[in-house]
């Protein structure tokens, strides 16, 4: 009588659990994965004539992100490692 019991309730758990992996949304696959932007160089964007419009950065001055522009292109730039190189920026476009 145990071993019927413990066979149906192992039974109802692994029905449980097939039904809850069963319940998940499907994982996207490469081609459904969004594109993340392109990234360029701060001295790419400033050669092709983008000026620096905002600037934020800590209390000692060292400067984390910039925004540059030119027409109606936007660029977010983050810094990478300031550590290593203190003027080496990774650059998005912004939609």
């Amino acid at each position: 009588m145990a071993s019927r019991r413990r066979s149906r309730t192992i039974r109802l758990f692994v029905a449980a659990a097939a039904a809850s992996l069963l319940a998940l949304p499907p994982r996207p696959t490469a081609a459904q994965q969004p594109r993340l932007p392109k990234q360029v160089s701060l001295a790419s964007l400033t050669a092709q004539g983008f000026e620096v419009k905002a600037v934020t950065g800590t209390q000692s001055g060292v400067v984390s992100t910039l925004v540059l522009q030119k027409d109606k292109d936007v660029y977010l730039c983050a810094a990478s490692d300031l550590s290593i190189q203190p003027t080496a920026f990774s650059c998005w476009p912004v939609k």
